[in-house]
């Protein structure tokens, strides 16, 4: 409800209660848990009938499961506070630039001041901030390529990668790039194979980037030791 409402520029504090989104009426407090609402209804709305959206409950899944893993690798109870507002911000960035094409500019400062938030709780080295400068450049000259008149990157994507540089530090964003980078060209070339989209249809690479993001915070130095042995 919460992307719905940013995306039709609503306010968050405003409106109290939640309402269908296609006939408007208000929805009681047992037509919004969880996963468990979408499935007794069937996919649809209680009070008109109507298909709901499958990302609702896709959504609500991937968010508990990244909650879940971060419970289990935090190791204070500061930075698990810390890093379930910051995953749960990445999982409503990747959903709402998945849904608008967009990504929202205040999602993404609140992101980076919460990453210098932990950065200053970890004392972590003075290098991520150099991280963060050289993620931001990097996804700044490919938002300067432009194919066919469309850019390749657009401005949100730089405030993301200035989030991940800081968060995640060297060598663990190159493993986030790399993931994202690949991902993004194997769903990319499925989607032209299937002729879903064409070859020249905008593909929102935020949620690719905030999926290396998650992979290279939680796995990042094991896919680097694998890749040292194998190589």
């Amino acid at each position: 409800m919460a992307l719905w409402r940013v995306g039709n520029n609503k306010s968050l504090l405003k409106e109290k209660r939640s309402y269908c989104d296609f006939c408007k009426k208000k929805l009681k407090w047992y037509d919004n848990v969880p996963v468990l609402s979408f499935l007794i209804y069937k996919g649809k709305s209680r009070c008109c009938g109507k298909k709901l959206s499958p990302s609702y409950p896709i959504v609500e899944i991937l968010t508990g499961i990244i909650f879940v893993l971060n419970f289990y690798y935090s190791t204070t109870y500061l930075l698990l506070f810390l890093t379930f507002i910051i995953l749960g911000l990445l999982v409503f960035e990747a959903a709402f630039d998945f849904k608008y094409m967009t990504l929202p500019d205040l999602t993404a400062f609140l992101l980076i001041g919460l990453a210098l938030l932990r950065w200053l709780v970890l004392g972590t080295p003075k290098s991520f901030l150099v991280s963060a400068l050289i993620s931001g450049l990097f996804i700044l000259l490919l938002h300067k390529i432009k194919i066919r008149g469309h850019e390749a990157m657009g401005d949100g994507d730089i405030l993301l990668a200035v989030f991940m540089g800081l968060f995640l530090g060297f060598p663990n964003i190159v493993v986030a790039f790399y993931i994202a980078f690949v991902m993004g060209a194997i769903v990319g070339g499925f989607l032209i194979l299937k002729k879903i989209v064409g070859r020249l249809t905008p593909i929102p690479f935020g949620p690719f980037l905030i999926l290396g993001t998650v992979v290279a915070f939680w796995w990042g130095e094991k896919i680097i030791r694998i890749l040292e042995i194998r190589f």
